[in-house]
């Protein structure tokens, strides 16, 4: 089943806290944008991100650009 919603905002249920999606959430074309804190738990799948500030805890990728000079506060393997 496909479908297409069209709106400005989304709220929750009682308008008084964030909306939860349980089932997962697609982007699929276009950007998403995020203002404030995201917090992430699971498996992960991005095709590309950037972060600034950002706290991690295990990062995997197939391809990783670039020295790594800018990289700091980790223990090298």
């Amino acid at each position: 089943m496909s479908f297409n919603v069209r709106v400005d905002s989304f709220r929750n249920k009682n308008d008084d806290g964030p909306v939860e999606v349980s089932s997962g959430l697609s982007v699929e074309s276009g950007q998403l944008d995020i203002n404030g804190s995201v917090v992430v738990s699971g498996v992960t799948t991005v095709g590309f991100l950037t972060a600034q500030d950002a706290t991690v805890g295990v990062i995997t990728a197939n391809t990783y650009f670039g020295d790594g000079a800018g990289l700091v506060n980790f223990d090298s393997v």
